[in-house]
C-alpha cells in the first residue's frame, strides 16, 4: 500500500503526498498583500488610478462590486497554481467615527487544483483592501468648472435662436443617454454663438458618441481637432490640448432649389445618415447620395425667385401646356406633366429655368 512520502499517512492525494502535507509543502498561495483603491469623496465611485469603475462604496457585499474585488485578488496575489474558483464568504467597511472608512476587509475562499484530474482543494484567507479618498475626475471638473472636450457646431447660413435653441435641447437630449461612471450627465454647458453652439463635455468619449448621432441626422461633416488648454506649469515643456468634436452642417435647407454640377436643378428633401435626399427635375426621381458626393458636386443656390404662372391651356392632345407669367404676361409651352394637377385658368407657384418648369415638391 502506497503511502504519504512525508507523514505515512495512507490517505493519498496527489504526487504520493496527502493533502495536508501537500498543502504544507506546496500551497495554493504563495504570497499575497493588502490592496488599495481610491474613492470620490463627493460621489463615493471606487476607482484605481488607470481607470474608473462603475461601483460605489454604498454598493459593497453586491455580487457586481465583489466580483470586481475578486478580480484584483487574482491579479494581485501570488499562486503556486492557478485558482479554479474564488468565492467572498465575508465583506464589510471598518467603521471609522469621520465618516470616512480607511479600511475594507473579509474572508476569501479559494479553490484550486494543482492538476486537472484532481479534486480541488478550498483554503480560506482573509484580506485588506485600503481606502484612500480623493476627488473624481468628473466632480473635480464640476467644482472647478473646467471640461476636457467640446462639441462645436457650426454652419454657413443665417440661424436664428430659436434653432440654436433647438440644437442645444438635442445635445442635451443626446448626453444624458451617455451618462459619466456615476450616471450624472457628462454636458457641462452650451455656449449660443452667431455661427452656432459649443456644447462643452467634461470627457472625450461622450461628446464624440453625441457628436456623430447629431451630425448623421442633419448632414454634417465630422471633423475631430485640438485646441490649446493652457500652460501646464507640472510640465513645463508640454502645452496640454482639448480635443475638439467639430460638426460643419450644410448650407442647404430642406426644400431649397439649387443646382449640381453646374447645371442639373434639385430640390432638397433631407439630410439624414451622411446622405442627402432629394428630387431630380431632370430625371424626375427622388435620388440618395452620400453627403461627400453632394458636397463634390459644387451644390449653389439657384439664382431665381418664385413667379406667378396662370395655366392657359392644353395643346397637342394634352401632351404640351401653355402658361403665362402674371407678371410679364409672357407665354411659354412646357411638358404637361409639369402641370397635371392644376385645371385651366388656376394659377400656381414655380420658375422656369433652362426650359423646364421647377415648382415645389413633396414626396408621397
Amino acid at each position: 500500500m502506497s503511502r504519504c512520502i512525508v507523514c505515512g499517512s495512507s490517505e493519498l492525494f496527489f504526487d504520493h503526498h496527502c493533502k495536508q502535507c501537500y498543502l504544507k509543502n506546496y500551497p495554493i498561495l504563495k504570497q499575497k498583500k493588502d490592496l488599495g483603491v481610491f474613492a470620490c469623496s463627493i460621489c463615493e465611485l471606487i476607482f484605481l488610478k488607470s481607470r474608473l469603475t462603475t461601483h460605489y462604496i454604498a454598493d459593497i457585499g453586491k455580487n457586481s462590486v465583489n466580483t470586481f474585488f475578486l478580480s484584483l485578488l487574482r491579479q494581485s496575489w501570488d499562486f503556486h497554481y492557478r485558482p479554479k474558483n474564488l468565492h467572498i464568504k465575508e465583506i464589510a467597511i471598518d467603521p471609522n467615527e469621520n465618516g470616512y472608512s480607511s479600511m475594507i476587509s473579509g474572508i476569501v475562499d479559494i479553490s484550486a487544483s494543482p492538476d486537472a484530474f484532481v479534486p480541488l482543494l478550498t483554503i480560506s484567507e482573509e484580506f485588506r483592501i485600503h481606502i484612500e479618498w480623493q476627488e473624481c475626475l468628473e466632480c473635480r471638473n464640476r467644482l472647478t468648472g473646467s471640461y476636457n472636450s467640446k462639441i462645436q457646431i457650426r454652419t454657413p447660413k443665417k440661424v436664428e435662436i430659436k434653432q440654436l435653441e433647438k440644437w442645444a435641447e438635442e445635445i442635451e437630449s443626446l448626453s444624458q443617454m451617455h451618462p459619466l461612471a456615476d450616471g450624472k450627465n457628462p454636458l457641462f454647458k452650451v455656449d449660443f454663438l452667431k455661427s452656432g453652439i459649443d456644447a462643452l463635455f467634461q470627457t472625450y468619449p461622450p461628446a464624440t458618441s453625441v457628436g456623430k448621432i447629431f451630425a448623421k441626422k442633419y448632414g454634417g461633416i465630422i471633423s475631430v481637432t485640438t485646441e490649446f488648454a493652457g500652460f501646464d506649469k507640472s510640465r513645463s515643456r508640454e502645452y496640454p490640448r482639448k480635443p475638439v468634436v467639430l460638426i460643419t452642417l450644410p448650407e442647404f435647407n430642406s426644400g431649397d432649389i439649387i443646382t449640381i454640377n453646374n447645371h442639373n436643378p434639385i430640390q432638397i428633401r433631407s439630410f439624414k445618415e451622411s446622405k442627402v435626399e432629394f428630387w431630380d427635375y431632370r430625371d424626375k426621381v427622388w435620388k440618395k447620395i452620400p453627403l461627400k458626393s453632394f458636397l463634390a458636386s459644387d451644390p449653389k443656390f439657384l439664382d431665381r425667385e418664385f413667379q406667378q404662372f396662370q395655366l392657359v391651356n392644353f395643346e397637342q392632345d394634352r401632351k404640351m401646356a401653355q402658361i403665362m407669367n402674371m407678371d410679364t404676361f409672357d407665354t411659354h409651352y412646357i411638358d404637361s406633366k409639369e402641370v397635371s394637377d392644376v385645371s385651366e385658368g388656376e394659377t400656381f407657384q414655380g420658375i422656369l429655368f433652362d426650359g423646364m418648369l421647377l415648382r415645389k415638391q413633396e414626396k408621397a
